[in-house]
Formats: structure tokens, sequence, C-alpha cells
């Protein structure tokens, strides 16, 4: 083969390979604008109740061109969303799931005339609301003031306790400012300071689990304790 029949040959390799790239570029930008690959269906789940108001400026965008990067508002307009799942249904369909943040307990502020209800999530993400969630346990403020900090320990102690098997219901605390008391079943544990209660939860988790305890727990330290039972 001369030099001028090589030349020829990459020059047509050359001319192929432009035009496969041209074609898919075109195809690209023809797939992206297309109005039939514009989204026209957002579905989710209703019974969440989630602001999903934010959702409604995807109606019309190219379906190509929306991921999990596209939901700053709809995260900060619900700020117990942990993660946004989407899944795209050619040509226009898109399905969200949402993972939510754990709600740890009922918290009840009595230091006013009116009662405060909230609920504390693993976050530190408060809501306030004005019925108490009975599936979870009960922390009841009855005396202030409230150190810094406090709702860092109380969700380190919820999330300790997840661990153990209890009714979480049955499960109540109450803080009178200083002292920190649970109570579950027929027993009371005196928890102490708001301090260290991850690890007393670990102390406490091993009793509510066997529950075989009717009396007083008193915590000397975060790991030591001393039992009244009967």
């Amino acid at each position: 083969m001369n030099e001028f029949t090589q030349n020829q040959m990459k020059t047509f390799r050359t001319f192929i390979v432009f035009t496969l790239l041209i074609l898919v570029i075109s195809l690209t930008i023809m797939t992206s604008t297309s109005q039939r690959y514009r989204i026209s269906e957002i579905v989710y789940d209703v019974d969440q109740q989630l602001n999903f108001q934010s959702l409604t400026y995807l109606y019309g965008k190219s379906i190509w061109f929306v991921d999990e990067n596209s939901f700053d508002q709809t995260y900060e307009d619900n700020p117990e969303v942990k993660k946004i799942t989407i899944t795209k249904t050619l040509p226009a369909k898109l399905t969200i799931s949402v993972d939510l943040y754990q709600d740890l307990t009922n918290i009840i502020d009595l230091r006013s005339s009116i009662e405060k209800i909230q609920i504390l999530f693993e976050n530190s993400y408060i809501v306030s609301t004005k019925v108490i969630r009975n599936n979870l346990p009960t922390v009841e403020i009855s005396n202030g003031p409230v150190k810094e900090g406090f709702n860092g320990e109380i969700i380190s102690f919820f999330k300790t306790l997840a661990k153990y098997d209890y009714i979480k219901p049955a499960l109540k605390l109450e803080y009178n400012g200083q002292i920190l008391n649970a109570y579950y079943g027929k027993t009371i544990y005196e928890l102490g300071d708001v301090l260290d209660l991850g690890r007393k939860a670990s102390i406490l988790g091993s009793y509510l689990s066997e529950n075989n305890c009717n009396g007083t727990v008193k915590f000397i330290t975060s790991e030591s304790t001393i039992e009244q039972c009967k």
C-alpha cells in the first residue's frame, strides 16, 4: 500500500469518527430538548405529609437533567428528610422516594402556663405539635433552666437505647432543671445530671430489656449503679 493510499485511509477513518461524533451529539441534543422527554408526572407518597410544593418547578424540565442534586429547596423545606431517591420512567414520569430522619421522643415543656409539645429528631430538628406521638417515649421538662447541649444528650441517649428491646411509649423521662429521672414499669431510674447520657443509656438499656427490677436504680456514675429492687 503506497503512501497516498494510507493517507486516504487515515482521512476516511477521521471522517467516519467525526461524523459519528456529530451524530451522537445531535441525537443527544434532540433527545434532551424533545418535548416527549419533559417531566409531566411526579409520583410521591402523600401520606408522609411533607412539603413538596417546590417539586412543581420540575414540571416541563428535561428528564435527563434531573438527578438527586435537584432537590435543594425540598431539603430546605423539609429538615426531617434524610435522603431523596428518584426513579425515572421514560419518557416523562418521575418517582420520588424519601428517607426520613428518625423521630426519637416527645418533649413536653411545662415551664409556662401553656404546655408546649415538640418532637425531637435524630438530626436535632425539632417540630412543634399539638398531639403527642403515642409510639414514642416522652421527656417532660418541669423546671429550668435547660442547659446548652440538652437536646444533644437526649439524642445520644435514645440512639443508644435503640440497640435494646423495650417498649418505647412506656418510657418517660422527667427533668426538673437539675436531675433527670426515668420511669419504666414499676422502676425509677435516677440518672442524675444530664451528662454522659449515651453511656448511661447503655446501662439503662440492659435494665429495660430484662425489666426485672421493681424499685429504684440510682446512677452513681455513668457506668455504675446502686439497686434497691424488690
